[in-house]
């Protein structure tokens, strides 16, 4: 399940890494209707790993980028945030409705109105967008340190390792294995058309890699759905990894 957030943007100015900032927001969300949920998924998750839980980037009306900042500027606003986990989308739509403002540090937008959108239609494929940044990394060790290697769709490595993870994520979800596989086709006429298609973004202190991309996706439609729901790739509860089906409008 899906929430689509709309908000009302008045002037004002966030970080451009604002992740961090939306990702605490939900969990003092979370707690605000049920401490002992928001406990479990910040400091033990599903599997011991997967939080099941991710959100889009800000969408605003107006608004342009200088430096590290975005300033933005009187219009509307949307945020869209997914889960497979019933009530997880349950709390948050319950405390957004009792408290309609989302906090980004010191600046608010007020809420105008939460819809719950449908889960994937039946299809053989499904074209996506990006909502927010994928990562796909792979961990390495370098002078006995351990470090992530992010990878890019023009690597065929990106491919398996995005499966795996996504196959983790059904088991950890299910508790059992998927009955099938699924296929990731990359849009390459966009990603030839751009410059560049990665992202460096600031978490904490800490850099990540990412990237934006459309992708066609075919196969096992449970194992479509758990990343349609929770996120594609890694760090979803961080803010990445969120699609949106291509035809989709805001």
């Amino acid at each position: 399940m899906r929430l689509k957030v709309s908000f009302q943007a008045m002037e004002s100015t966030v970080p451009l890494n604002y992740n961090y900032f939306l990702s605490s927001f939900i969990y003092k969300r979370l707690a605000s209707q049920n401490e002992n949920f928001a406990r479990f998924l910040h400091e033990k998750g599903y599997g011991k790993r997967f939080k099941f839980f991710t959100f889009s980037q800000l969408f605003f009306e107006n608004s342009r980028v200088s430096g590290e900042r975005i300033f933005i500027f009187p219009g509307k606003g949307w945020w869209y945030i997914s889960s497979p986990v019933v009530e997880f989308v349950r709390y948050m739509f319950s405390s957004l409705s009792e408290d309609p403002v989302i906090r980004v540090g010191k600046t608010e937008f007020i809420v105008k109105s939460i819809d719950i959108e449908n889960s994937l239609p039946d299809q053989s494929e499904y074209h996506f967008i990006m909502l927010s940044p994928l990562v796909v990394s792979v961990p390495e060790e370098n002078n006995g340190k351990l470090y992530h290697r992010y990878l890019h769709p023009g690597e065929e490595e990106f491919y398996e390792v995005f499966r795996k993870n996504l196959m983790k994520k059904y088991r950890a979800f299910y508790g059992k294995d998927p009955e099938g596989t699924v296929e990731v086709i990359p849009d390459w006429d966009y990603i030839k058309s751009r410059h560049r298609i990665t992202k460096r973004i600031k978490l904490k202190n800490a850099f990540v890699r990412a990237v934006v991309f459309p992708f066609k996706i075919r196969g096992e439609k449970k194992l479509v759905e758990i990343g349609y729901e929770a996120g594609f790739g890694e760090k979803n509860s961080m803010g990445f990894g969120m699609v949106a089906l291509k035809k989709y409008e805001r």
